[in-house]
């Protein structure tokens, strides 16, 4: 097999410990130079120097979780680095016998030097910045919530049916009785009625039906923990929305863009860019590679003429639920290609698959749009604005 590098280094990296080994050769036995740093900084550091000392430039590294971002950080910031690789696990297999760590690193560049690593995508630093804000967004969403299921069950114990006359426990009428509840224990009618809208169904007597109680100091110490905790979650939420929305002043045109697609609002838009970057046709060759990578597509489990399996794959699952949530909004948007085409094959595909065919064609049609750098055009059929 050729030798298309005369010198690389594979990294093996860990939480403590970065084990690495540098071959240089170009025949079938390479010297191997093998050194164990520290993952902390000051070991980045010698790990940075020893590399730049052996005048060695390109560097693979292969790392579960988080791990391999403070050592690709690192090296990143040296322009004479001209090949840096993240490798993806599951695609990089050890060979029999090759099971302590500095086989690992040594297996890694010994595939590298015959260009048999496939690098994995690795978007720019403030789109990585803008990801951890994105995501850690989506977990506070999902704590919040957690925390009005928690509000909704803790009414329900104590014999209060708010949910069963208003369509949010946390609207401007609800949120006022319940600030009321917390600090006294009942509401009155008057209560009711001072906090009454014309946009619920329910009569101001209903409702007071519904919320006749009492509760004692101790559940009006509970309620109040609750309000205050969605509260609070609701400030780290904006601030969070404040935040990605100021690394994303770079990218208002993109974000137009998304946001002319049916199904996709600002929020989502962010989100999106925030995953698969502002400019994906740079990373990947098609949108049938970036639907691929998202894990929009079946996988290909066939053998002797059979088919195995046509689940789709693990791929990103944020960006996959982020699409799938815009899926969603799309096919309830009237007139729209995406609306049409739902209706039409969820008959036969079932609601779940029909669904994760609509949140591919969006992804691919993003693709396309970024791409080109145009606008969504509804008069576009389906097939010819997503792949």
């Amino acid at each position: 097999m050729d030798t298309l590098l005369t010198c690389c280094c594979g990294l093996d990296v860990h939480k403590e410990i970065i084990q690495g080994c540098i071959l240089k050769g170009l025949g079938n036995d390479p010297l191997p130079i093998r050194r164990e740093f520290q993952a902390t900084r000051l070991g980045l550091s010698e790990l940075r120097a020893w590399l730049i000392d052996n005048e060695c430039i390109c560097v693979a590294m292969e790392s579960t979780g988080v791990y391999w971002r403070p050592v690709f950080e690192t090296l990143e910031a040296e322009p004479r680095f001209e090949q840096l690789y993240v490798v993806n696990a599951y695609h990089m297999r050890n060979l029999p016998g090759r099971k302590n760590d500095v086989g690992d690193a040594e297996w890694i560049a010994s595939l590298f030097r015959h260009g048999l690593l496939r690098n994995s995508f690795v978007p720019e630093r403030r789109i990585r910045t803008m990801r951890e804000v994105s995501r850690m967004k989506r977990a506070l969403v999902d704590e919040h919530s957690a925390h009005v299921n928690r509000l909704e069950k803790f009414l329900q114990t104590r014999g209060f049916k708010l949910s069963s006359v208003v369509s949010n426990i946390l609207g401007v009428c609800a949120r006022q009785l319940l600030d009321t509840l917390a600090h006294r224990g009942w509401l009155t009618l008057c209560d009711v009625e001072a906090a009454y809208t014309g946009k619920l169904k329910a009569t101001p007597s209903e409702i007071h039906a519904a919320v006749c109680g009492r509760l004692d100091a101790h559940e009006r110490a509970i309620l109040s923990i609750c309000l205050n905790k969605l509260d609070a979650l609701d400030a780290e939420i904006h601030n969070l929305l404040d935040l990605l929305s100021d690394l994303a002043q770079p990218d208002q045109e993109q974000l137009q863009l998304l946001d002319s697609i049916p199904g996709i609002d600002s929020n989502a838009a962010l989100s999106i860019l925030a995953e698969i970057g502002p400019a994906p046709h740079r990373n990947f060759a098609d949108s049938g590679r970036l639907c691929a990578w998202a894990g929009l597509v079946p996988r290909n489990d066939e053998s002797a003429g059979k088919i195995k399996s046509r689940k789709i794959l693990h791929g990103n699952p944020y960006i996959k639920s982020i699409l799938c949530q815009t899926a969603w909004a799309a096919v309830y948007t009237r007139n729209s290609v995406f609306h049409e085409w739902f209706w039409k094959h969820q008959a036969h595909l079932g609601r779940k698959k029909a669904i994760i065919a609509v949140a591919r064609k969006m992804l691919a049609l993003i693709f396309t749009l970024l791409q080109s750098g145009q606008s969504y055009d509804a008069s576009l059929p389906l097939a010819n604005a997503a792949s």
